[in-house]
């Protein structure tokens, strides 16, 4: 497991450090860890480099708060816009460079979060399956992205 989640670490430092980005799309989907009392926040973001080229990158946390989202900036690229829905921490972390609001972007983050619900059973809505603990859901999470900036999912 912990190979995994290295391997995605390393390689999002090699993409973010090698090519030049434009612009994001982000937002987070929850899920439950043990018990429905035990909330988890999958922060997803794509990186569009100046061609066009997809790139996926993510944080699982316990909060959505900006400083969780600050966290999972760290990981990202340098962007000129960020797009994102109105939840009040991309307008916090972000101010003039966060364009807010549903549009063309959010079809690109929801179609996102619609391949992990369906890839990662822990994230499924109204399901038992949730994931028994947080450094499996962040294996899962770290093999799905892993396998999406390889190309290996469409």
């Amino acid at each position: 497991m912990k190979q995994t989640i290295e391997f995605y670490q390393e390689s999002i430092q090699k993409i973010r450090d090698s090519l030049s980005f434009e612009y994001s799309v982000m937002d987070e989907l929850f899920t439950f860890v043990g018990t429905k009392l035990n909330k988890y926040y999958v922060w997803a973001a794509i990186a569009y480099t100046k061609t066009g080229k997809p790139f996926y990158f993510y944080r699982l946390c316990k909060q959505r708060t900006v400083d969780e989202l600050f966290e999972l900036e760290l990981d990202l690229p340098k962007v000129q816009r960020v797009y994102s829905d109105d939840a009040f921490a991309y307008d916090t972390m972000y101010a003039e460079k966060s364009i807010q609001g549903k549009g063309a972007m959010t079809n690109k983050i929801e179609n996102l979060n619609s391949q992990l619900r369906d890839k990662i059973s822990y994230l499924v809505r109204k399901t038992k399956a949730h994931a028994k603990s947080a450094e499996w859901l962040d294996y899962r999470l770290a093999i799905f992205f892993n396998a999406k900036n390889l190309g290996l999912y469409g």
